[in-house]
């Protein structure tokens, strides 16, 4: 019960930078095709940014894993248009971690013509008590030095971005509550698994 009234409360009618309304809410089981829909919209770049793999197209197999997403371990939302002819999703986050784990990965995807008008800030400003809710203390991922979009969205949100020599890739993270630490990776993958299967 306590779940429900707490992803009840994460629905929520937002505003992106240019004045365009876009609902929040989690995702559902049944959402497989606004999903698949989001994923084929996406170009290589973003994909590339998204993923850190250099696909030409998402596989299959990340939309059905997303679809049995277990809501008690884990944090699912999405943004949607919301048209005469039906919904569109316009961004996923992902935050995701192994049972037992307090540890999540994220990860945001925003559809291209949506890209820099506030759409995956509002997506993690969304996520992140529902991730606290869950009892996770610790957020990780990665996000390529090319991605100045949302490099430019961790910094506004509070997070401290660093660069990993080893990698090259940006590292993001926020001190969350005095001693527990979130970390933000707007380009963290959703599933090795799934990738191990690509």
């Amino acid at each position: 019960m306590m779940r429900q009234e707490s992803e009840k409360h994460a629905e929520t009618w937002v505003f992106t930078k240019n004045g365009k309304p876009i609902y929040i809410r989690p995702l559902r089981p049944t959402d497989n095709v606004l999903i698949d829909d989001l994923f084929r919209s996406l170009s290589p770049r973003s994909i590339f940014f998204r993923f850190l793999r250099h696909w030409k197209t998402v596989p299959p197999e990340l939309t059905e894993f997303l679809m049995k997403i277990d809501s008690k371990l884990n944090v699912a939302m999405v943004a949607l248009e919301k048209r005469q002819s039906g919904e569109r999703v316009l961004g996923l986050c992902g935050i995701l971690r192994k049972p037992g784990s307090e540890k999540g990965e994220f990860a945001v995807v925003v559809r291209d013509e949506w890209q820099g008008i506030g759409v995956g800030a509002k997506l993690i400003e969304a996520s992140l008590p529902m991730a606290r809710d869950l009892g996770m203390k610790e957020l990780w991922g990665l996000v390529s030095p090319e991605n100045t979009v949302m490099i430019e969205t961790a910094r506004k949100l509070k997070f401290t971005v660093g660069r990993d020599r080893e990698s090259g890739f940006y590292e993001m993270e926020m001190h969350f509550g005095g001693t527990k630490t979130f970390r933000f990776h707007g380009s963290a993958n959703f599933s090795e698994e799934c990738y191990e299967r690509s």
